[in-house]
């Protein structure tokens, strides 16, 4: 099911749809399609001149996290139980219910910090040698039950890898990715981290006419250059490689940033938008002995 006919209730007439089966017939009906991840597919699973642009619904689907058995629906992920008892208020006739019955509305998404970070794991390896450090950064989708960043294709990750010395003054990357044009161009301080070490993750679009990419233009036709986001259960390695003193403390920082939209069309826009820190680690490495 990919879509959904809601035909208008007759004039001054009301209807209520949700999971409880034990609704008296009249304006509330019972659906036990709100219980299933395919209530979520009309507005998450989005196809525009051929090309699948909104996919989180078969993202899901192609997870282990439609396993009737042993995964998740998108509800209980996004539509965490409370721990209620009542869905209505008792004074206005509600009755006491199974608190597994009551799904919460609050619909944490892209928005809340706690379920992006809940999201991925972050594990940064440092070594040194002489006079250079390497660095392993693998980050894993062990949290979310379809690819990280998902639906707009204006979302993208921002991987940051930044190695200092003692004085705080950064290292030369000897070897490893750089972040693509689209991190930003300009001033660190205000966002901009293209040509810096790191990586991202994105579903990038070209818009056919044009050739401009990336674009979030998907009314338009459009094409996929490139996907590299995390699908559930997958691990992404990266390695870096800076020139290092040979004596003197270092520190190794590593950032994941998950960004809303593409730094230029935000500026273009004037959207305001700040960058949510999924994860983060730092370590030092400590002057080698003599």
């Amino acid at each position: 099911m990919l879509s959904t006919e809601l035909r208008r209730p007759p004039p001054g007439e009301q209807l209520f749809m949700g999971p409880l089966d034990d609704v008296a017939p009249g304006h509330d009906a019972y659906s036990a399609l709100h219980r299933e991840s395919a209530f979520c597919a009309p507005c998450h699973f989005g196809v525009f001149w051929d090309t699948l642009v909104y996919g989180s619904y078969a993202e899901w689907l192609d997870s282990a996290y439609s396993d009737p058995e042993t995964g998740r629906t998108c509800q209980d992920c996004h539509m965490p139980r409370t721990g209620a008892t009542h869905f209505v208020r008792p004074d206005k006739g509600g009755l006491e219910r199974d608190p597994s019955t009551i799904f919460g509305h609050a619909m944490p998404g892209a928005d809340d910090d706690e379920l992006l970070r809940e999201a991925v794991r972050l594990e940064v390896e440092v070594r040194r040698d002489g006079e250079e450090i390497a660095v392993r950064v693998a980050i894993t989708n062990d949290g979310a039950g379809h690819h990280v960043p998902t639906d707009s294709p204006l979302r993208h990750l921002l991987l940051l890898v930044e190695a200092t010395d003692a004085a705080g003054a950064p290292l030369v990357r000897r070897e490893g990715p750089l972040l693509p044009r689209w991190a930003g161009e300009g001033d660190p301080a205000e966002g901009s981290y293209a040509g810096r070490p790191g990586k991202a993750y994105a579903k990038v679009l070209r818009e056919d006419w044009t050739g401009l990419a990336p674009t979030g233009a998907y009314w338009n036709p459009t094409s996929v250059v490139s996907d590299n986001r995390l699908a559930p259960f997958v691990t992404d390695e990266s390695r870096y490689v800076f020139g290092a003193p040979a004596g003197g403390e270092l520190s190794v920082r590593v950032r994941l940033l998950f960004r809303r939209a593409f730094l230029e069309l935000a500026r273009r826009k004037g959207w305001e938008q700040q960058d949510r820190v999924m994860a983060e680690r730092t370590l030092r490495l400590a002057a080698p002995a003599p």
